[in-house]
């Protein structure tokens, strides 16, 4: 991939950055660090590029937005049930703490460059988030299509109200549409191999697909799952078909997403 070997240099250079900005001596202890998605992080990277803004205006902008999504992804993973052990409410408790931690960096960079806009696009970003996940916890969702607007905020929220806020309105639909169509096609995988997978399982549960008998119901939300899947990338192709170095790279990844789930050939063998 072309744009990501040329943009590498600077992608570690955020990475380096981002990490060393998180360092807590004590919370480290106990704390796994966040995972970046090289996805985000490049995307994100490309699309601010665009605005010829300066580099250190893009570094702390991308900085900030992968605070937020660690903040987001920190609090993800805190346990509800009652806990016993001193270790385990111990490290309950410092997750708490170090969402709030990430989430107030964030806050702290932009203050510094006053840039109360961006601070009020990211807040604005996480009140849309949480209202989906809320949406979500409670299952407020009448059919699939709503679970699956939620899903597209919960994932691409910060990256589609940075283009709003840069008037890049087609990288809101690239990022939904993309973001997507990874998180559909990592649940697949983890849905066969017996794993949990929450949108597969309300496929699984539509009406549609649970009168049906065993099997039969799997596989109709497999073909369910798999048509979302060729839609979302047909819907992809399209926003790309512009020729660009950045749109090759979109094309290119989603093709080798659906390559290395194995469903490029399954529908090579359907059609053949």
């Amino acid at each position: 991939m072309i744009l990501i070997n040329y943009f590498e240099d600077e992608i570690k250079e955020i990475k380096q950055r981002f990490f060393q900005r998180i360092k807590h001596p004590y919370m480290n202890k106990f704390i796994i660090e966040p995972v970046l998605d090289d996805d985000r992080l490049f995307l994100l990277y490309s699309m601010l590029s665009e605005k010829k803004l300066e580099k250190e205006c893009i570094n702390t902008y991308i900085i900030t937005t992968l605070l937020v999504q660690a903040a987001l992804d920190t609090h993800e993973t805190i346990s509800i049930g009652k806990l016993s052990s001193e270790k385990d409410i111990k490290e309950r408790q410092l997750t708490v703490l170090a969402g709030d931690y990430y989430s107030s960096l964030y806050y702290y960079l932009l203050a510094k460059m006053n840039d109360i806009s961006m601070i009020r696009v990211l807040a604005n970003s996480i009140q849309e988030i949480n209202e989906c996940k809320m949406n979500i916890y409670k299952k407020n969702h009448q059919n699939i299509s709503k679970y699956i607007e939620d899903i597209k905020i919960i994932d691409s929220s910060l990256m589609q109200r940075i283009a709003e806020h840069f008037n890049l309105q087609k990288w809101q639909s690239i990022t939904s549409e993309f973001f997507f169509l990874k998180r559909i096609i990592s649940e697949r995988g983890e849905f066969l191999n017996g794993h949990k997978a929450p949108l597969i399982d309300v496929i699984l549960n539509d009406k549609k697909t649970k009168e049906l008998p065993g099997e039969s119901g799997v596989k109709c939300s497999l073909d369910l799952c798999d048509n979302y899947i060729f839609q979302t990338r047909l819907k992809l192709t399209e926003l790309c078909k512009q020729p660009s170095p950045l749109n090759s790279f979109v094309i290119e990844r989603i093709n080798q997403m659906v390559l290395e789930a194995g469903l490029l050939k399954e529908k090579v063998a359907e059609e053949g």
